[in-house]
């Protein structure tokens, strides 16, 4: 979750700063719907960047280490594998599936993130914005 937020702010403050340093934009990226705009793009973008990490991290979590005979003995020997790390899992994903098995999911987890950095984000600048006028940070 973290590497996804960092890219999400990153990528927001980016864009912010790409538009107020470029002359030949006109676009006000300080209003509300504007902030909630670049928000909803950066949001989903870093959730796309990001979903191979999700599935090898989610495959890692929900992996099992035990032989998976099914008799219910898990107490003799030979039953228990060794648990993979994020090398040896993104490895058996790519076995698995190739190159697309990394972006299962893309879909929801860019549906998700892109509204909610967006509101996340334009609630953000907005009290920042607030406490600036206000002078709560003085």
């Amino acid at each position: 979750q973290q590497g996804t937020s960092a890219i999400q702010l990153a990528l927001f403050e980016l864009i912010k700063a790409y538009i107020l340093n470029n002359p030949d934009i006109d676009f006000d990226s300080s209003t509300l719907t504007s902030e909630a705009l670049i928000g909803a793009f950066a949001g989903g973008t870093g959730a796309l960047l990001t979903n191979p990490f999700d599935i090898i991290t989610t495959r890692i979590i929900t992996q099992s280490t035990s032989s998976g005979d099914g008799d219910g003995d898990d107490d003799s020997e030979g039953d228990y594998t060794e648990p993979l790390g994020v090398i040896g899992m993104g490895k058996r994903v790519y076995e698995e599936g190739g190159p697309a098995a990394f972006m299962v999911g893309w879909q929801a987890r860019v549906f998700y993130w892109a509204p909610a950095i967006s509101i996340f984000l334009s609630c953000y600048c907005s009290v920042r914005q607030a406490g600036v006028e206000n002078g709560w940070f003085s």
